[in-house]
């Protein structure tokens, strides 16, 4: 009974992790990538779950609904064999700190997560001074039909190479806000399962203005739905925090 109920709860958190991401239209037209600056997150004993930014040195952005996948981060991911993930070599894996988690997980809009990685155990060396990281546009210059670029690590099906592999893909901003949540973002850009915390990358700019973590397109078209940081008070708050912390290191 205890074993039944073990397995069902680990089937439940991954399924958790991977659900509700979507296609905008009839084709997947998300196409291989290899940025050094997003990792695929993970529980420790794991391979695969979401994806996180670096902002920083230590500093990472991805989406609370993942909160319990966010323990690992592979960067320079290689590419799947017969549809399994592959782990990245050792010095490209760091694991979070136990002192700074801020999430919150309330729907597109509201969903998202600040943390903290160590530097890696066989180098010593912060992620973000090895792998790079993305500056955060926290002010209020995007506008809808500006081009967006989201990459991340969600399965596919269709490529046993590339499930779970680093894919990318950009198309418009379909939708700044809505009546009741003004941090809504909405952009016909195409993901799947393992794209949530993917950053929403502003193109014009290459600045972080979002992170993405619902899916509602569906074969006819549509949007796909994450948070825009310039909106959430308390994202950006967070953020800054982190990021003042660095100061120190």
């Amino acid at each position: 009974m205890k074993l039944t109920l073990i397995v069902t709860t680990l089937l439940f958190s991954q399924l958790t992790f991977s659900q509700n991401k979507t296609i905008c239209g009839q084709n997947d037209d998300r196409v291989l990538s290899d940025d050094s600056k997003i990792g695929r997150a993970s529980r420790a004993s794991s391979n695969i779950g979401c994806t996180v930014t670096m902002i920083g040195r230590s500093c990472a952005i991805s989406v609370g609904h993942c909160v319990g996948a966010l323990e690992k981060v592979s960067f320079n991911v290689p590419l799947s064999v017969n549809s399994q993930a592959t782990p990245s070599a050792e010095t490209d894996i760091y694991y979070r700190t136990k002192d700074f988690l801020r999430y919150k997980d309330n729907g597109s809009g509201n969903d998202w997560a600040v943390i903290r990685l160590m530097p890696n155990k066989i180098t010593s060396q912060y992620p973000g001074d090895v792998q790079g990281h993305y500056q955060v546009d926290l002010g209020l210059g995007t506008k809808k039909g500006d081009r967006v670029r989201i990459t991340g690590f969600g399965s596919d099906k269709s490529d046993p190479i590339r499930n779970f592999a680093q894919q990318t893909h950009s198309g418009n901003i379909e939708k700044l806000g809505s009546f009741f949540n003004k941090a809504k973002l909405g952009y016909s850009v195409d993901t799947m399962g393992g794209n949530s915390g993917s950053s929403v990358i502003l193109e014009r700019t290459n600045k972080i203005i979002g992170v993405h973590s619902h899916g509602t397109c569906s074969s006819s078209g549509g949007y796909n739905e994450g948070t825009f940081i310039a909106k959430n008070k308390i994202f950006k708050q967070v953020i800054s925090e982190c990021l003042k912390w660095e100061e120190t290191l």
